[in-house]
């Protein structure tokens, strides 16, 4: 059966919220621009932003009626064609969580109107706010009855899910999690083993989140490397062994699929996808996009570019990691771990001017030219191998893994409104930074487009 969500950022949720509720006892409403995204049996709505309807525009408007000047529905048109998106239609009961006749036909009719203007993709959805709670249903072309959403998902410093349809806590074996039920209760333990997780990379970083997900009950996992294994990988890349099979085997194998065999010992029962691809390649890249939070852990600039965008234009909350040693003839002078939370409401990487186009160039550069540019001084050295600790490199993936909890659980409340964290090997300090928002940057061009914009991917890399 085809499941139907809604996914907004909680600064957009709580505008909206106060918009339709500013006039109560009396009805108000508002609309919003949204995108889409379709994978599998699932739907996602992703609303891009808030838009206030005027109160001369309310031309009815009282406990159980409200009507909108037809100004405000072309308003509302011209928004969307401008933009190439569709629209989600809100307004506010003072009491019952329940969509009456009169908002039948009122929004059935903006449907109809929209449907001749907008995109034949661009979503048509609507939520109903009273002072206590939220639902929301989905208008479907050539369908005269709307469809409810099963969900209703706001992204903020955690992850907080309005279930509309009831879900089955299935058969989950809660036994085996009994001294984290006892942290996180029996429903933060539910949360963590339904959340669908990507990982990208599974070296140093990506391999002990991967085995510590698993442990934590964490059921569905793609995990994303092309890399092949290296005999020294082995120092730091969980799951791997020296003698688990044949030595002429060993070395010719991918990582990801090393991991991948590791963590299916571990627990049978989990769906774990091993995808020995670059995430640049729109194929694999496809493959995050139903996710509920991304690990990014890649060394790679270009890599890390596309995720990035994933994450803010399909709204996929996803934590950012990597560690950075500096070393002269066995001296280290600099040993930084760093895990930045990217999601709509935070600065992206570009923002923070982490990610270096020209880094990018060079990376997507075929080998061969890469090496001849090199020689001639005309681009950095990205192959030469870097130092590498596997305490450094676990402890940063640890703490992570402990943010991921939260943004499921909640544990740290108001504490876990995180930008980024920097954290000092040397002197066993930790910060955290903050950026502004780079107004023109890719992260607020493209935010809740999904599938109405295009991704940066390719399809096959140059040799």
């Amino acid at each position: 059966m085809k499941k139907y969500r809604l996914k907004i950022s909680r600064k957009d949720f709580d505008k909206l919220r106060s918009m339709v509720l500013a006039d109560l006892p009396d009805e108000a409403g508002a609309f919003a621009l949204a995108g889409i995204a379709e994978y599998g049996d699932q739907t996602d709505i992703l609303v891009r932003r808030p838009i206030s309807v005027p109160k001369h525009m309310m031309l009815v408007q009282n406990e159980y009626r409200l009507e909108v000047a037809p100004q405000a529905i072309n308003g509302l048109i011209a928004l969307c064609e401008a933009n190439q998106l569709g629209a989600v239609i809100c307004h506010s009961h003072p009491s019952g969580l329940r969509y009456s006749q009169s908002d039948d036909y009122g929004e059935e009719r903006i449907a109809n109107t929209l449907r001749q203007f907008i995109l034949a993709r661009a979503p048509i959805a609507s939520l109903l706010f009273t002072p206590d709670n939220t639902t929301g249903r989905i208008w479907l072309a050539n369908n005269s009855q709307p469809i409810h959403l099963d969900e209703i998902v706001v992204i903020g410093h955690h992850i907080q899910k309005i279930e509309l349809q009831k879900v089955s806590s299935g058969s989950a074996k809660l036994d085996l999690y009994d001294r984290q039920v006892r942290a996180f209760g029996k429903d933060g333990q539910l949360a963590i083993s339904r959340a669908k997780v990507g990982i990208i990379g599974l070296g140093g970083t990506g391999s002990p989140i991967s085995e510590q997900l698993v442990r934590l009950g964490v059921l569905d996992l793609v995990l994303i490397d092309p890399d092949k294994f290296s005999p020294t990988n082995l120092s730091r890349v969980y799951g791997t062994y020296y003698g688990s099979v044949r030595k002429s085997r060993f070395f010719s194998e991918y990582k990801v699929n090393l991991v991948a065999s590791n963590l299916r010992r571990i627990n049978p029962n989990a769906q774990i996808r091993a995808v020995s691809q670059n995430v640049v390649l729109g194929k694999t890249a496809s493959l995050l996009l139903g996710r509920d939070v991304l690990f990014l852990c890649t060394d790679e600039h270009w890599g890390r570019s596309i995720v990035n965008q994933i994450a803010y234009q399909y709204m996929i909350p996803t934590i950012n990691l990597g560690v950075r040693i500096t070393s002269d003839a066995g001296v280290i002078s600099h040993a930084i771990g760093t895990m930045d939370i990217l999601r709509p409401d935070k600065p992206c990487l570009w923002c923070k001017q982490f990610l270096r186009s020209e880094r990018i160039a060079t990376e997507s550069m075929p080998i061969e030219e890469r090496r001849h540019l090199l020689e001639q001084g005309y681009v950095e050295d990205i192959d030469s191998k870097t130092p590498a600790v596997i305490s450094f490199t676990s402890s940063v993936a640890s703490s992570a893994v402990s943010l991921f909890i939260h943004l499921l659980t909640n544990f740290m409340g108001d504490a876990g409104e995180i930008s980024r964290i920097n954290y000092d090997f040397l002197t066993g300090l930790s910060n955290r930074g903050t950026t502004n928002f780079d107004k023109k940057c890719i992260c607020q061009k493209v935010k809740g487009f999904g599938d109405l914009a295009l991704l940066p991917t390719l399809t096959k890399l140059a040799k």
